[in-house]
């Protein structure tokens, strides 16, 4: 992508992220005063909008516009906070989107409460905007596998050994799903061919594996000031992220006995970024990365696209560093 296409698209995705945000802020200003205040914290954190921003660009690029499916893309971000407020109690996170987490900043119980109001406010905006059966059914069935995702993901906790391919099914559900549900969608919003949409359900689950495999590395290899949110909960609870799986793989015992060692959570990162190097993990991953990557294009072949918006943004995502 040229430097005027890419300046192109910077402009329209930097238009769309103002205007879900914007919009955001109207969706629940009327309620007790504690649930109120609680969402609009929540939906005021400084995200990237991927999820609605997906949705639309499906739209637009398919149909020439995406206002059918705007309430669907709102939805979507709704659901997608709603999770994360809950993926951060059951992680313990103390960060998000450069802000404390709701049961940090509150308790526990708010969080739980103000997830369950958010899930509650996205299906209402689904059933006030008269979509067809199969749009609900897609953000339904995503819904179900995000659950099914992280309760294998906690499984995994306990477990001394996940291999890649157990890896890459859990996060199939948990992050895949997010990604591949909000493309379909953009699709269904139009009365698309439930057949054409399916191809770009698949082409969601190849870009969101790819997206989570992505954000396993950075996490490891970046820093909690860059992705504005606290990145040493996964390996003091012991998760089987992509890197942590691959040096396991490597040496079944480094981690562990790592750990053990080392007090300082800097120290644990520090010498896992170094194992990760020396054994040319980060080579592995970003393979990967690339294979999962053209894999999802291939479901496109044979979509008749208006317009490049939603790839070129996919190739934005692909080479994100945060």
């Amino acid at each position: 992508m040229n430097l005027v296409k890419s300046n192109i698209m910077n402009k329209l995705i930097i238009n769309l992220q103002n205007k879900i945000h914007s919009d955001l802020k109207k969706i629940y200003n009327s309620g007790p005063i504690s649930l109120v205040e609680t969402f609009n914290y929540v939906i005021s954190g400084k995200g990237k909008r991927i999820r609605p921003i997906l949705t639309l660009l499906t739209s637009k690029s398919l149909f020439g516009n995406y206002k059918k499916a705007y309430n669907a893309a709102l939805a979507v971000e709704i659901l997608h906070n709603f999770t994360l407020v809950h993926d951060d109690i059951m992680d313990n996170d103390s960060l998000r989107h450069g802000k404390k987490t709701v049961h940090e900043k509150w308790d526990t119980s708010t969080a739980i409460l103000i997830g369950d109001a958010m899930l509650a406010k996205s299906i209402n905006i689904l059933s006030e905007s008269n979509y067809n059966s199969n749009l609900i059914q897609s953000f339904n069935s995503a819904l179900l596998s995000v659950c099914e995702g992280q309760a294998i993901d906690k499984e995994f906790e306990i477990k001394k050994k996940v291999a890649e391919v157990e890896y890459l099914k859990m996060i199939e559900k948990k992050t895949a799903y997010l990604i591949a549900m909000p493309i379909e969608i953009g699709a269904l919003a139009y009365e698309y061919s439930p057949k054409k949409a399916k191809k770009l359900f698949n082409f969601g689950i190849c870009i969101g594996k790819a997206f989570q495999i992505q954000d396993d590395f950075l996490e490891i290899m970046s820093s909690p000031k860059i992705m504005n949110k606290s990145l040493d909960s996964d390996i003091l609870l012991g998760k089987k992220t992509y890197p942590i799986i691959l040096c396991n793989k490597k040496d079944k015992n480094f981690i562990k006995h790592l750990i053990k060692k080392k007090q300082n959570i800097k120290d644990i990162i520090t010498e896992i970024r170094q194992f990760i190097k020396d054994n040319k993990i980060d080579v592995e991953i970003k393979n990967e990365i690339e294979k999962l990557y053209k894999e999802g294009i291939a479901h496109t072949q044979k979509i008749d696209f208006k317009s490049n918006d939603l790839l070129n943004f996919i190739n934005k995502i692909k080479t994100r560093q945060k």
